[in-house]
C-alpha cells in the first residue's frame, strides 16, 4: 500500500492562528478607535447642549444694571456709553472693556465695571470735580484740576468755583484741555485763592481775567480790576489784604477804580483819593 506523500509546509506561509490573531488584533484597534470616536463625537455635542443651555439660561442673562456715582450724568448716558442690551449673556461681557468706554466720557474721570451673581452688573464712577470755570466762546466750561474741559454749566447755574476769562478758543469742545503753561499759572492762582478763603470769599471775585502779562481779578459790585501778574499769587493776596484794610480804615472803599500788585513790596491803587493837589487821583499804598 503507498502512502500519500505529506505535503511539506510552506515555511513563508503563517498558520492559521497566527493569521486569526492578526486579524483579531486588527479588528479590535479599529473597534477601540471608533468606539473612542463616537465617545469623543456624543460628549462633544453633550458639551455644546450644555454651553447653549448656560447661555441662554436665566442665571447667565443680564438683567439689571446698577450704576452708582451719577451727578451730572444721567442713566441713559451711561448706558448708552456701555454699549449691552438686556437679555445677553454676561459670560461674554468684557467688564474691563466696558470701563474703557465709560472713560472716554469726557465727565469720567474713572470708572469701573464687576458681574455680579444672576445677571447683575455693577458700575461705578467717580465724574470730574470742576476747580474753575473757563469761558469759551459765549460757553461756561467746567475744568478739572488736570486742564480738562469736561462739561458746559447749565443755563442759570451758578459755581463757586472762579471764572476764567480770555484763556481758550470758542471751538473748544468737552474732552479738550488747556496748554500746560496755562494750567501751571492757574493751579498757582487756584492754590492761593484757597489758602485765602478765610478772608477772601469766592463770591468777592467775579472773573479772573487771563492775557500774557498775567491774571487780573476783577472784584466787588463796582468791578475793580486788581493786577496780579503771573507769579507769586500768595504774597499778592497777602498785600491785597493789607490794602483793603486800609482802604476800609479810610473810607476809600467806593472811591479806588484800579489796583496794581504786581511791585515787590508796594501796591498801586487808582481813585479819586482826598490827598495833596500835586497827587490828586492816585495813591500808594506801601505793602
Amino acid at each position: 500500500m503507498i502512502k500519500p506523500r505529506k505535503l511539506k509546509r510552506n515555511k513563508y506561509q503563517g498558520r492559521k492562528w497566527d493569521r486569526f490573531k492578526g486579524n483579531f488584533s486588527a479588528f479590535r484597534d479599529f473597534f477601540v478607535i471608533s468606539i473612542w470616536f463616537c465617545f469623543v463625537l456624543t460628549l462633544g455635542a453633550g458639551l455644546s447642549q450644555l454651553y447653549y443651555k448656560i447661555v441662554h439660561g436665566q442665571w447667565f442673562k443680564l438683567e439689571q444694571i446698577d450704576v452708582t456715582g451719577m451727578k451730572r450724568l444721567n442713566r441713559t448716558e451711561v448706558l448708552d456709553a456701555m454699549g449691552l442690551k438686556r437679555g445677553e449673556c454676561v459670560l461674554g461681557i468684557n467688564a474691563q472693556r466696558v470701563a474703557g468706554r465709560l472713560d472716554r466720557l469726557p465727565v469720567v474721570d474713572k470708572a469701573s465695571v464687576r458681574l455680579e451673581w444672576r445677571g447683575r452688573i455693577v458700575a461705578a464712577i467717580d465724574e470730574r470735580k470742576p476747580v474753575a470755570v473757563v469761558a469759551c466762546g459765549g460757553r461756561d466750561m467746567l475744568m478739572d484740576s488736570k486742564g480738562i474741559l469736561f462739561a458746559e454749566t447749565g443755563p442759570g447755574q451758578k459755581n463757586s468755583a472762579p471764572l476764567i476769562t480770555g484763556l481758550c478758543d470758542p471751538d473748544v469742545r468737552p474732552g479738550d484741555s488747556v496748554s500746560a503753561g496755562s494750567l501751571r499759572h492757574i493751579s498757582k492762582l487756584l492754590s492761593a485763592l484757597d489758602g485765602s478763603k478765610t478772608w477772601l470769599s469766592s463770591s468777592a471775585i467775579d472773573e479772573c481775567r487771563w492775557s500774557e502779562s498775567g491774571f487780573t481779578l476783577i472784584m466787588g459790585q463796582r468791578a475793580v480790576p486788581v493786577y496780579f501778574g503771573k507769579e507769586d499769587f500768595g504774597r499778592k493776596l497777602v498785600k491785597l489784604r493789607d490794602v483793603i484794610d486800609t482802604l476800609n480804615e479810610r473810607g476809600w472803599s467806593d472811591l479806588v477804580t484800579r489796583i496794581d500788585l504786581d511791585y515787590p513790596g508796594r501796591a498801586y491803587l487808582d481813585g479819586q483819593f482826598p490827598v495833596s493837589a500835586p497827587d490828586q487821583g492816585t495813591a500808594k499804598q506801601s505793602g
